[in-house]
């Protein structure tokens, strides 16, 4: 085949890749022609290799989505397409010379084009992309299939792959949760935080502002008792920081750190702060923490945006790469990425038990949780986990999710230095243990301020910005307006969505009709810049559950179950925004009077 054949054919194929997978196009375009040309790619059959076939039918069977590894020359692909013109397709191909080499070779474009052929991804850069998508997707479960050459050259990659896109899915589940737990909660503290942030620094202004420092982050694990003692001695060598609710141990002790950071944004996290000594450090909360804890802290507050509060993000004007804070399920990440954007070169950790060593829960002083509570807990614990000695301490989801969590940010924050002095707490890969003497030795020669934290926002006054104010405040106001407009559009379409099932049965061209203006008043409704940030938030679990079907219904040939589909998860859905809304318009209007009051 001639080159300038080559190039028509790869061209074709990348303009309908471009259309539908940009993030395919791109990574295609990066690659070095010259090495695709030595690449020793691997072949399917061109007859159809019904043997194969049948293996896929025994793993598909009814299940909507499928989870295909492998794209070859597309051959496979297009057979399971062909044998289930309902299902969901979504294709991953390892290799991403094998895949540049197919489309630079056969011209693809009825395969690339094909609707069911809902997602592709190439390379391992692209992989957890794949996984998001699927996660979104699939309904109940997810049939996961493989070419034959990668059936028989590569069966441990693909148990691999299928234990990673489980855990994914996992973490995705139990993330929607816990949004759809706290939904009312983030979206609430979200808009009265707006006032605060407003009027005081963030994290981003301190930046490196204590460079070279040691940072000691307290949790409030039992191990704390043992050494708290200790952070009276380190105090003037070390930065300490208290996360969450380790504040009540440490003023129980007389301890005043040097920054208290507050994460959660239930009202129970109210009661950590109830003293009044709780709050007399410099506090730094997350943009979704409980208002009620900042409404009574009139000075030393820093904030900081999390990476998935959109709300913040959106009338802030913050975009994405500016977040300095990436969310994780526990404070003590909210207090190292804060102890790294100050400056620390090495971070201390001590309370970070994970688990329930001595059969406790909490170090004395964190009283905010019944003590029955937490005994019922810790009776109840499921798992075990290794700990610092070596031994096993019982623990269970929630901490392994934590500990989990943490290993990925040691993993992510590769050039601090990370030791763990917890006494008896779970072993944490990605740090160095060591007991709380060692440590003191190692850092007795530096020295921080006893208020170091308070005197930097001394010497460095928050200068409010009243345009900025203007603007934020004029979005949100923008927002509110359109509330009425929204509902409206929404109930006008309920009230064709109420017809359609009828109609589908007796005037099928007035019910396609109504199912086309449907699709377009959807569609006008969803593009408002507000709607991402703030319906997906107040309403995670039903946006995934019609994201899962609305492909199914993009497909559906035959007009009565479209319709019946359509009824079912589209008026489901949007009644229940229309429910919402009341619930919206109150939190927008005192969202706006904090402003004004600044």
């Amino acid at each position: 085949m001639n080159g300038g054949m080559v190039l028509t054919i790869l061209s074709l194929n990348l303009s309908a890749i471009q259309n539908r997978f940009p993030n395919v196009a791109s990574t295609v375009l990066s690659l070095e022609p010259t090495e695709a040309r030595d690449h020793k790619s691997y072949n399917e059959p061109v007859e159809k290799d019904h043997i194969w076939l049948e293996a896929v039918q025994q793993s598909v069977e009814n299940i909507e989505c499928v989870f295909v590894y492998g794209f070859g020359q597309g051959l496979g692909v297009a057979d399971i397409l062909e044998m289930y013109p309902d299902r969901l397709l979504f294709v991953y191909e390892p290799d991403e010379y094998q895949f540049l080499n197919s489309v630079s070779s056969y011209d693809m474009r009825s395969l690339l084009e094909h609707p069911n052929l809902y997602w592709l991804a190439i390379g391992d850069s692209q992989l957890n992309s794949l996984f998001y998508m699927a996660s979104v997707h699939m309904q109940r479960e997810l049939a996961f299939v493989a070419l034959r050459h990668y059936l028989e050259a590569e069966m441990d990659v693909l148990r691999d792959v299928k234990e990673k896109l489980e855990e994914y899915n996992h973490t995705y589940e139990s993330n929607q949760h816990t949004q759809h737990l706290f939904r009312q909660d983030w979206i609430r503290n979200s808009m009265y935080q707006m006032a605060g942030m407003l009027s005081s620094p963030s994290i981003d202004d301190l930046k490196f502002s204590l460079s070279g420092s040691t940072a000691f982050i307290t949790a409030s694990g039992p191990s704390l008792q043992q050494d708290i003692e200790w952070i009276k001695r380190v105090q003037p060598h070390a930065l300490v920081i208290a996360a969450g609710s380790s504040i009540q141990a440490l003023v129980k002790q007389g301890i005043q750190p040097h920054l208290a950071v507050t994460l959660d944004g239930g009202i129970i996290n109210d009661k950590v702060f109830s003293q009044p000594e709780t709050l007399e450090a410099p506090l730094l909360y997350g943009s979704t923490s409980y208002y009620g804890i900042t409404d009574r802290k009139h000075k030393d507050t820093i904030h900081f945006v999390l990476s998935n509060d959109h709300i913040s993000q959106y009338y802030l004007g913050i975009d994405q790469t500016q977040v300095a804070i990436t969310a994780t399920p526990t404070v003590v990440g909210s207090a190292i990425q804060a102890a790294v954007w100050l400056g620390a070169r090495r971070v201390v950790l001590m309370g970070q038990d994970l688990s329930f060593p001595g059969n406790k829960f909490y170090a004395d002083g964190v009283g905010h949780i019944e003590e029955s509570h937490n005994a019922s807990i810790v009776e109840k614990a499921p798992r075990q986990v290794l700990n610092v000695h070596g031994e096993y301490n019982a623990t269970n989801e929630s901490f392994l999710f934590m500990k989990d969590a943490l290993e990925h940010l040691f993993a992510a924050l590769s050039s601090i230095e990370f030791i763990n002095t917890t006494r008896n707490g779970a072993a944490l890969e990605g740090t160095i243990w060591k007991p709380i003497e060692e440590v003191y030795d190692m850092i007795v020669e530096e020295h921080i301020e006893h208020d170091a934290i308070a005197n930097i926002q001394r010497n460095q006054p928050f200068i409010i910005d009243e345009n900025r104010i203007e603007e934020v405040k004029g979005k949100i106001q923008h927002t509110l307006n359109d509330f009425a407009q929204f509902r409206e559009e929404l109930k006008i379409m309920l009230k064709t969505i109420g017809n359609i099932r009828e109609w589908s049965r007796m005037k099928p061209l007035k019910c396609h009709n109504a199912i086309v203006e449907i699709e377009q008043r959807w569609a006008s409704i969803v593009s408002r810049d507000w709607f991402v940030p703030i319906i997906e938030t107040l309403l995670p679990l039903e946006i995934g559950l019609f994201d899962r079907q609305q492909p199914l219904i993009a497909i559906e040939q035959n007009l009565s179950r479209k319709a019946d589909m359509i009824h079912e998860h589209l008026g489901k859905l949007a009644n229940e925004i229309v429910d919402k809304v009341p619930m919206l318009e109150e939190l927008f209007v005192e969202s706006i009077r904090r402003i004004d009051e600044i």
